[in-house]
C-alpha cells in the first residue's frame, strides 16, 4: 500500500518521543513536565529530537542492453526470456553479467535498490539453464551466503518467481529448514507446472487471503529431499553457520561431494569484518578445496550498499576480494552505479491548479498509486484534472504520465533544488518564484509521488525521491540546579548545559 512518508515517519517519530517518557519515568512531577515540554509530545516535526525530513531524489540509471540483444550476443541463455520479467537490464547490471560470464571475481557496490540481486542471478541462472539442456549431472553449482536469514529468505521468494517452471532445482538450508518432507509446510504445485502456474495460483491464494507459502516443484524445501543424490539443489541459500555445519556434519557432506561449484555469492559483503571476515575466508577456501575447485575455477561475487571506499577507490574493494576470496586482485572488477540525466521537455510550464484542493489531493494520488492495473489510468487522470493535467490514455499511461511530467517546470526546479538533501519546510519558499503562487508541502509530495507512479509495472520510474529523517535518544540528559532557590533544570544534552 503506497504512504505518506511524511505522514508514517511523524508516526514513528511520535511512537519514540512516548517511548522516551516511559524509558525516563522521572518521579519529579517538575522535572517530568519539563521532559515532555522539551520532548514537544504530539508536535514530532518540531522536537530537538530529530532532525528532518529531508528530500532527496536519486539520479536515475542508465539503461544497458535489452535481453535479446545479450542472448544473441550468447552472454545470455536463450531460456532467460521467460525468466527475466524485463525487457533489458541497467548498465552496470549489464557490466556485473558479463564480468559474471567472463568468470572474473565481482563486487557489485551499489544502491538500495538498484537491482544487485539481479545482476548475479540472471547469469548463475543462465549457466543452470545450459547445465539442463546439456543433460549434466545433479549438484549444487551456486551458493548463495546471506548474513541474516531474513534475507535469504526473501531471496527465496524470489526464486520462486523466477525458477517455477523452469525445471532448475532450488533449496534454502538455514536452522530453520525442516528436516524431513513431511515438516514442509505450504502448498506445493505438481511436477510439469509452468511459471503461469505458479503465478496465477499464488494470485488466487492472496486474493483469497491466503498467506501460506506456494512451493514450485523445482523448491527443495526439506533436508532430506536436498541429501537425495537427484535432489540436490542446483541453487543453494544458506548462511555461514550453516554452511559451516554442512561441511562437518556426516550426513549433510555429501551435498558438496564432488559438486559442480562454479559460483560463490556473500551478500552483504560489507558485514563479514574482522574475527568474522577472517574465520569466513577460512571458510571460502575450505569449501572449494572441498569440492575440488582451485581460486580461479570458482566465480566469486559480493554485493554491497557500502563497500566503495571514496579515499582508496577501487584499489580498497580489489583488496578485499583478494583476502577474502583469495583471488588475484587483478582479476577483480568493481561494478558501481552507472547513471544517466533526467529528461525534461524543452516546452515546459507551470500547471494552474486549485490550491485549496490539496487537503485531500495527496490522499487520493496515493491511493490511484495503489489503484488495480486496470482503473490505475483512470484514477491517476482524475488526480492530474485536479492538479492542472491532461487525462491518461489505458495503455502506455507510463510514458504518457511521464511526459506530462517532463513539461512542468515546477517539478523541473524542485528536480534541481533536490540535486542534494533539502529540508522539506524550505521547499515550499523556493518553489514559489518559479509558481508565482504558494505551494504547499503536499502539492510537492504530489508531484513526486506521480513521479515515481511512472515506475509502476516494472519499469524505471521518471523520480526516485528519497525521505531522510535523523533522530536521537536522551541518554545524555542532564539536570542543573541554579543558585536562585536551588530550581532543578533539564536538558536533553550535557553539551546545551555547558554551551549556556
Amino acid at each position: 500500500m503506497a504512504l505518506n512518508p511524511i505522514t508514517f515517519t511523524e508516526q514513528v517519530v511520535s511512537d519514540f518521543l512516548r517511548y522516551q517518557l516511559t524509558t525516563y519515568p522521572l518521579a519529579d512531577t517538575d522535572l517530568h513536565a519539563q521532559l515532555r515540554a522539551l520532548l514537544r509530545v504530539g508536535e514530532s516535526r518540531d522536537t530537538p529530537l530529530r532532525q528532518g525530513p529531508f528530500i532527496s531524489l536519486s539520479r536515475p540509471f542508465r539503461a544497458g542492453s535489452t535481453i535479446e540483444q545479450l542472448i544473441a550476443e550468447r552472454v545470455l541463455h536463450a531460456g532467460m526470456r521467460s525468466v527475466v520479467p524485463y525487457d533489458r537490464v541497467r548498465a552496470h547490471q549489464e557490466q556485473a553479467i558479463r564480468a559474471i560470464v567472463r568468470g572474473r571475481t565481482t563486487l557489485v557496490a551499489t544502491g538500495t535498490g538498484s537491482g544487485k540481486t539481479e545482476s548475479f542471478l540472471y547469469p548463475i541462472i543462465s549457466r543452470c539453464l545450459a547445465l539442463k539442456e546439456a543433460g549434466a549431472p545433479a549438484g549444487i553449482v551456486a551458493v548463495l551466503v546471506y548474513p541474516m536469514n531474513a534475507l535469504a529468505e526473501d531471496q527465496l521468494d524470489r526464486l520462486r518467481g523466477l525458477l517455477a517452471g523452469t525445471g532448475i532445482p532450488f533449496g534454502m538450508y538455514v536452522g530453520k529448514t525442516p528436516d524431513e518432507e513431511a515438516g514442509v509446510r505450504g502448498e506445493r504445485l505438481p511436477p510439469g507446472s509452468s511459471n503461469a502456474d505458479y503465478q496465477a495460483r499464488l494470485k488466487q491464494m492472496r486474493e483469497a487471503g491466503d498467506a501460506a507459502t506456494l512451493l514450485p516443484a523445482e523448491e527443495r524445501a526439506s533436508r532430506e529431499s536436498m541429501r537425495k543424490e537427484e535432489g540436490a539443489p542446483r541453487i543453494l541459500l544458506t548462511n555461514v553457520k550453516q554452511l559451516e555445519l554442512l561441511l562437518t556434519r556426516g550426513k549433510d557432506i555429501g551435498l558438496f561431494a564432488g559438486a559442480p561449484l562454479e559460483f560463490l555469492v556473500f551478500d552483504e559483503a560489507h558485514t563479514f569484518r574482522g574475527a568474522q571476515g577472517a574465520e569466513t575466508a577460512a571458510l571460502i577456501r575450505r569449501l572449494r578445496a572441498f569440492c575440488g575447485k582451485a581460486a580461479n575455477e570458482v566465480t566469486c561475487i559480493a554485493t554491497s550498499a557500502t563497500m566503495a571506499d571514496p579515499a582508496r577507490g577501487p584499489a580498497a574493494a580489489a583488496d578485499f576480494a583478494r583476502r577474502f576470496f583469495g583471488v588475484d586482485a587483478e582479476q577483480v572488477e568493481l561494478v558501481g552505479e552507472v547513471y544517466d540525466e533526467l529528461r525534461w521537455n524543452e516546452r515546459r510550464s507551470v500547471p494552474a491548479l486549485a490550491v485549496t484542493a490539496f487537503p485531500d489531493a495527496l490522499t487520493r494520488v496515493l491511493a490511484a498509486v495503489d489503484a488495480p492495473d486496470e482503473h490505475v489510468a483512470a484514477e491517476l487522470s482524475a488526480c492530474l484534472a485536479v492538479l492542472g493535467g491532461a487525462r491518461l490514455p489505458g495503455s502506455g499511461w507510463q510514458e504518457a504520465l511521464s511526459s506530462q511530467l517532463a513539461s512542468n517546470s515546477l517539478l523541473h526546479r524542485l528536480a534541481e533544488l533536490l540535486r542534494s538533501p533539502r529540508a522539506l519546510a524550505e521547499l515550499p519558499a523556493l518553489l514559489e518564484p518559479i509558481a508565482g503562487r504558494p505551494v504547499s508541502e503536499h502539492e510537492i509530495l504530489c508531484w513526486l509521488a506521480l513521479g515515481v507512479a511512472t515506475g509502476r509495472g516494472g519499469k524505471d520510474p521518471l523520480l526516485r525521491p528519497v525521505v531522510h529523517s535523523f533522530i536521537r535518544g536522551i541518554g545524555g540528559a542532564v539536570v542543573t540546579l541554579s543558585n536562585e532557590g536551588g530550581s532543578a533544570r533539564l536538558w536533553l544534552a550535557g553539551d546545551e548545559a555547558e554551551a549556556e
